[in-house]
């Protein structure tokens, strides 16, 4: 690796793992985006209590954020709440911020420690906004305009802390550059001297003047595309230059051709100014506010509409930037998911994928890390409070449908708020969401509740999932008659009564059967139901009826264990015969195989999850369907592990992904045919897509896409 490479991958790195302050509290989907890599674009607060009266500043501040999402990245409105900075609002703390007008402190860089622990409510400036996009590891700021020299300064001293922070703080500022009631030419040479890149964006190179697209001074650089920009800021991050970036963007054509009438407005606003002896950090607002008032409105559209532009333009930016990053988030999707299942559905042939298993609700509280020298009592605590939809089976179903594959659900939910939420979350990834299951009117929809410490280990959960033990067989039989699916996913969630119908119905529609085991507990409830079927002689030979289990270790074991003992499978394998297994594969454990060796007449292909270990393989030879071919599929690791509840069912997700897209075949003994290298390539790329959620704030990473199964 060269020494340029060397220095770029630490740069980025240090970047992403940067450790947040006490005071900094990310909104759940800024924290989500950054974890993730994804394109995020800082905002200022100011603008909504000073710059203009409410309701409009409320207003226009969701309509920025809606532009900045719309363009492919995460708005992050950013203010001093309650002595801690808030980067991404909620609508009620826009609202409270556009209510609190000027009442809220106008807060700039020297104002932030006074305002923080005043516990006051503090509108972020370009300066401090800065700061906190920084702090939080933000690289792209969009705004209205910068502040700069003020005429007369020769005089008075009076230079915006905006000019200085860029001098000092990297973070790209997309502006429509400095308003004409600044001294321009010194504004500029200002910058220059601080070491600042000032940008000319568009066909212009000329340096505009907010209300203005032009102001007669030529900028240092011109740019036109978001490329362009996000590559020198990207080499600017690798350098590890310790400066800003002006990207200077002209107002939009259509409101410029009010300039020259909000030009004479600034000029006698300026006089005016100087008479009443208004100056300091009064002489902008006052500036501002009678521009409006001499305009009748206009130059207030005029800002409203420069600020939307810019705001586009750095949501163009960042998503640059993100997809230029290592490991980032990368090109975004350019179909939407509901018509990516369509667009991969049906391919050669295939039957669709139907999961029957567990969907939940999963609330992850954590205690605040200013209680981590604190023992924790039975009180309340101040803290944050993180909720999704999650489930062994609904987050199995959600990988599989993310990388193509025409997925069904059918799992059991509540005529209740999370029902609701299960079910529009699945819906709107566009997923096929007809055999949810409503078992009655007072059954509640399953949640995982869970409180962390501050270091984030648990502290306590309680686990309501009696629901996911009500699907009904009647429904399952109903959706296997309508489907006909080519491969069916049972977790160990679903009742023995439902996993038995599920492996009937799979054997008269000649489907694959894939097993997840869920938890120790939980995973002797395949080899009951076998048992059942056994005694009750629906099917007369139950050997290879599941031709799948994903267990780990420790589920294998206990797998193993009940198959003995329900007589469901002879004997264990002799001790020599592990050995020899053991000898040849000395990267694999010796219980492991032997376990596997014990359960292989029952379940001739085993998916076993060895954690950073990888997988060991399980399936019969080609040369010998009886004789067991074991081998070790080596891990690929992750950049940074940042939530690990997803990583196994994103990996069972990406081979049931897979599996669809083969034409199923079920030989005359009941095997599934499928050779020894294809299940070698679809388990090590299965693990790009547990890696991927290893990375991911998400259980499931958003980032999953058909293409990564199709990538050697």
């Amino acid at each position: 690796m060269s020494a340029l490479a060397r220095v770029t991958k630490t740069s980025i790195r240090r970047l992403h793992t940067r450790q947040l302050s006490s005071y900094i509290r990310l909104s759940p989907r800024v924290s989500e985006a950054l974890k993730n890599r994804e394109p995020v674009v800082a905002l200022e607060s100011t603008i909504i209590s000073h710059g203009m009266p409410y309701p409009q500043n409320v207003a226009t501040a969701q309509q920025v954020e809606k532009i900045v999402s719309e363009y492919g990245s995460v708005p992050a409105t950013i203010a001093l709440i309650d002595g801690k900075i808030h980067v991404g609002l909620t609508n009620d703390e826009l609202e409270r911020l556009g209510k609190s007008g000027k009442a809220a402190v106008k807060t700039s860089r020297r104002d932030m420690a006074a305002v923080l622990s005043q516990k006051v409510l503090g509108a972020t400036t370009v300066s401090a906004t800065m700061i906190a996009a920084h702090m939080a590891g933000i690289a792209i700021f969009a705004t209205g305009g910068i502040g700069g020299v003020h005429r007369g300064a020769e005089s008075t001293m009076d230079i915006s802390a905006d000019l200085t922070e860029l001098g000092k703080t990297p973070v790209t500022v997309v502006c429509a550059g400095a308003k004409s009631i600044l001294d321009l030419p010194k504004t500029l040479e200002f910058l220059e001297t601080q070491g600042v890149p000032v940008v000319a964006y568009g066909e212009s190179s000329e340096f505009p003047a907010f209300f203005s697209p032009r102001s007669g001074l030529r900028a240092p650089w011109n740019m036109q595309t978001p490329e362009e920009v996000a590559r020198m800021t990207k080499t600017a991050l690798e350098l590890g230059l310790q400066t800003g970036q002006v990207i200077a963007v002209p107002i939009p054509d259509a409101f410029a051709k009010q300039s020259a009438e909000i030009e004479l407005a600034i000029e006698r606003a300026v006089g005016e100014a100087a008479e009443q002896g208004i100056t300091g950090k009064e002489s902008t607002p006052f500036l501002l506010k009678r521009v409006v008032e001499l305009t009748a409105g206009a130059s207030l559209t005029a800002n409203i509409a420069l600020v939307k532009n810019n705001a586009r333009v750095g949501s163009q930016i960042a998503a640059s930037l993100a997809s230029m990053m290592p490991g980032s988030f990368g090109a975004r999707r350019s179909y939407s998911t509901a018509a990516r299942r369509l667009k991969h559905s049906g391919k050669h042939g295939t039957r669709p994928l139907v999961v029957v298993g567990g969907s939940a609700i999963d609330v992850m509280s954590r205690i605040d890390s200013s209680f981590e020298s604190m023992p924790i009592t039975s009180s309340s605590y101040p803290g944050a409070v993180h909720t999704s939809v999650g489930g062994v089976g609904q987050n199995m179903a959600r990988a599989a449908h993310y990388l193509g594959a025409d997925t069904v659900l059918i799992s059991a939910i509540g005529h209740d708020t999370y029902g609701t939420t299960v079910k529009t979350a699945l819906d709107d990834i566009g997923m096929n969401t007809a055999f949810l299951q409503y078992p009655s009117d007072s059954a509640r929809t399953a949640v995982y509740n869970a409180i962390h410490k501050p270091d984030g280990d648990l502290l306590a959960a309680v686990a309501d999932m009696e629901i996911n033990g009500m699907v009904s067989a009647q429904q399952i039989e109903e959706a296997f008659r309508k489907l006909a699916p080519g491969v069916v996913a049972l977790d160990g969630n679903i009742s023995v009564l439902a996993i038995s119908n599920s492996i009937v119905w799979s054997y008269l529609y000649k489907s694959c059967v894939v097993f997840e085991p869920t938890s120790v507990p939980k995973s002797s409830a395949l080899l009951n139901a076998l048992s059942f079927i056994k005694r009750s002689g629906s099917i007369s030979d139950i050997a290879s009826r599941v031709h799948i289990i994903t267990p780990n270790s420790l589920e294998l074991a206990r797998m193993a264990a009940v198959a003995l003992e329900l007589a469901l499978v002879e004997t264990a394998p002799l001790a020599d015969t592990v050995k020899g297994y053991a000898d040849a594969l000395y990267s694999l454990r010796a219980e492991d195989i032997g376990h596997a060796l014990t359960l292989f007449p029952l379940f001739p292909i085993q998916v076993v999850k060895l954690g950073e270990k990888g997988v060991m393989l399980v399936s019969p030879s080609s040369n010998d369907r009886t004789k067991p071919l074991i081998r070790h599929i080596r891990p690929r690791k992750p950049s940074l592990v940042i939530n690990s509840n997803g990583a196994g069912d994103s990996l069972v997700g990406a081979v049931l992904a897979s599996l669809s897209k083969l034409p199923v075949k079920i030989d005359s003994e009941g095997c599934v045919e499928v050779d020894p290298e294809t299940l070698d390539r679809i388990v090590d790329r299965a693990q790009k897509a547990s890696i991927l959620s290893l990375e991911s704030a998400n259980a499931i990473s958003e980032k999953l896409e058909p293409a990564l199964l199709e990538e050697d």
